[in-house]
């Protein structure tokens, strides 16, 4: 059962949202996230480069653990590829932490602070979104997809940690915001309508842009409203979830940062 990939599963061996152990699940990252954000704090900056970069190895090896075994067991094709948000994240998070020593002004640190704003957003509300509502659990807990689904999901949320108090305490709160917020909307714009066209041509589905996934929250949307009414849902949801999420960050960090200067 460990092993086996979802069209060999046999039927009724999955779980439900928040049954016992997905809750578990959840609450273990939750509070090893705090945990992390708080220890982050205390580190000193040789630390903290150290520490990024053991998380970001962690994380693209748990990816590549899962997609590799995908591929050993003959099902990576191009419905399985790694190019969700979150899938990206293995190899945005490993870049991000490798590129923590770079000289300011380089090619090497615009491309960190840029991974660090996708990593804020949409990485991190991207990750607890599926850790909430993962959509593989038609496999049972003890399969590998399903371990290495929440385990790398968790690495990415302590990882989202440090970038977070990094942020509370840059020199330019303001000018960090703007940008930031700039280089989310951009990512995700282009990175939409390529996923668009991409699922068009292929027949697949990332980003969920060809219709909600499995036990989506947005299934009422596209069941009421066809794709219409489910991209209405969809992107006024993405919409409104980077304004509240931008919008607490200038509340908690930004703002009491410009007062105490």
């Amino acid at each position: 059962m460990f092993w086996l990939f979802e069209k060999d599963l046999p039927e009724g061996v999955g779980v439900e949202h928040f049954s016992a152990m997905h809750l578990v699940y959840i609450a273990v990252f939750l509070v090893a996230t705090i945990g992390y954000a708080h220890a982050y704090k205390k580190m000193s900056t040789d630390r903290r480069y150290t520490a990024d970069r053991i998380l970001g190895v962690l994380v693209f090896l748990f990816g590549l653990f899962e997609y590799g075994t995908t591929a050993a067991l003959g099902y990576l094709n191009k419905y399985t590829l790694p190019i969700h948000v979150c899938s990206l994240m293995f190899t945005i998070v490993l870049i991000h932490a490798f590129t923590n020593k770079a000289q300011p002004g380089s090619f090497a640190a615009k491309l960190h602070g840029f991974l660090g704003a996708v990593i804020f957003h949409p990485g991190f509300l991207g990750t607890w979104a599926a850790l909430l509502f993962p959509d593989w659990l038609n496999y049972p807990f003890w399969n590998y997809l399903s371990i290495s689904g929440f385990v790398v999901h968790g690495l990415i949320s302590l990882y989202s940690a440090s970038v977070m108090v990094k942020n509370a305490e840059a020199d330019e709160p303001v000018r960090l915001f703007r940008r930031d917020l700039r280089n989310t909307a951009l990512f995700m714009t282009i990175g939409a309508l390529i996923m668009y066209f991409f699922d068009k041509a292929t027949h697949t589905n990332y980003w969920y842009m060809a219709g909600p996934g499995n036990d989506s929250p947005f299934s009422f949307a596209y069941d009421a409203g066809g794709y219409l009414g489910y991209y209405i849902a969809y992107f006024a949801t993405v919409i409104v979830l980077t304004a509240l999420w931008y919008l607490i960050r200038y509340i908690f960090i930004v703002r009491r940062r410009k007062k105490g200067a």
